[in-house]
């Protein structure tokens, strides 16, 4: 307990950067504030010297850490709100294709036929048409699209 009554700047520097490490190997970000308030306490304790008393550097490291982890919490869970609902067609090629039109490679037939997209024909399904007729994908069922005649 001694130690922790004796702290000089350069404990808390250490023991800042210790935890900055081991945030490297842990899962999250808690150790990442610690850190940072360890190396704030630290900061202060080299310019304040005496002014800061061992109470006074525990209670500043622990404000200074619960704000920081409150603030990164706020802050991750806006920008998670904030993502864009693209990404949600990221990894469904299908729904980025709706509202796009394609050649059809082979006629619409009893509503089955298929479109060239990029380098792949897909299955579409929809109203009979034309091969090299123009349609439009209005939704996907799987790797079905489905189209409407376009102009």
């Amino acid at each position: 307990m001694e130690f922790f009554s004796n702290a000089e700047y350069w404990h808390w520097m250490v023991f800042g950067l210790v935890l900055l490490i081991l945030e490297m190997f842990a899962p999250g970000a808690i150790l990442l504030w610690l850190g940072i308030a360890a190396l704030i306490v630290g900061t202060l304790l080299l310019f304040l010297g005496e002014l800061l008393t061992p109470e006074w550097q525990w209670i500043v490291f622990s404000v200074f850490s619960v704000v920081s982890i409150i603030a990164w919490r706020s802050f991750s869970k806006k920008r998670k709100l904030n993502e864009p609902e693209e990404d949600s067609s990221l990894n469904n090629r299908g729904k980025s294709l709706i509202g796009k039109t394609f050649t059809l490679a082979t006629a619409i037939e009893n509503g089955v036929g298929k479109a060239k997209v990029g380098d792949t024909y897909w299955r579409v399904t929809g109203p009979d048409t034309p091969q090299g007729g123009k349609v439009k994908v209005v939704g996907f069922e799987g790797a079905t699209l489905k189209v409407e005649k376009s102009l």
